[in-house]
């Protein structure tokens, strides 16, 4: 993710690599048997296999386009990073 120069003027290397082995050691491994096929974009069906698979309450994005654009899947509110923070009261 860091490669991408519009990330990098936020987050250096350094600081990312600290948060992927923060994230790691918070994670819940689930295992996804099932697929999905709503995405106008296939690529992004994986997304929603796991949303439906974990029970998840949000799926987070940016893609305004695509995943966003459906706002649910079953029980999970599609929504973006900042709707999310207002959400949650952060």
């Amino acid at each position: 993710m860091t490669r991408y120069p519009k990330v990098q003027r936020y987050i250096r290397p350094t600081e990312a690599g600290t948060m992927h082995n923060e994230l790691r050691e918070l994670a819940v491994y689930i295992e996804v048997n099932e697929t999905a096929d709503v995405s106008p974009d296939p690529a992004d069906n994986f997304l929603f296999a796991m949303a439906k698979a974990s029970q998840a309450d949000y799926l987070v994005t940016g893609d305004k386009e695509g995943v966003l654009a459906l706002s649910r899947h079953g029980k999970t509110q599609i929504v973006t990073v900042r709707k999310l923070i207002e959400i949650l009261k952060l």
